[in-house]
């Protein structure tokens, strides 16, 4: 891949394996996907999780956007919502894709008032959350 090219650390519930097969169907495209997990997902795939938070916690903190996805039958969201807090922490762009959910006017609900941090935005499709990425990491490039 292009040294410009962003990385992604990506972000969805695990238990749903259309969500690793997606993600690992983009990655196969030329996405550059580092999170691990989508190569593990299924029930007791992870020998350790220990060792397994400790690769998700690395792989955040050098990935330059975390990609949250959610349905609306996701929640609630777990592990998701510590990526993502992780992703906060180390302040990386959260590219949120969220089709069909309905939040709520202030809260936010069921997603929550985080996700009116600065670093986080919604897209209405993956296309568009990686067009976005892409865009600006062109322009922190120049």
């Amino acid at each position: 891949m292009p040294a410009d090219t962003p990385s992604f650390y990506v972000a969805s519930r695990a238990s749903v394996p259309e969500r690793s097969a997606m993600w690992r169907k983009l990655r196969d495209g030329g996405v550059n996907i580092t999170s691990t997990w989508i190569d593990e997902a299924g029930e007791g795939a992870s020998a350790c999780l220990v060792d397994l938070w400790r690769r998700i916690a690395y792989e955040v903190e050098k990935a330059d956007f975390l990609i949250l996805y959610v349905e609306p039958d996701d929640f609630p969201l777990k592990g998701a919502l510590i990526e993502v807090g992780m992703a906060l922490g180390h302040g990386k762009r959260v590219l949120v894709v969220a089709p069909d959910v309905k939040l709520e006017p202030r809260s936010l609900r069921p997603l929550g008032s985080w996700a009116m941090h600065p670093l986080v935005t919604f897209h209405g499709s993956m296309r568009h959350a990686l067009d976005h990425a892409y865009t600006m990491s062109r322009r922190s490039a120049a």
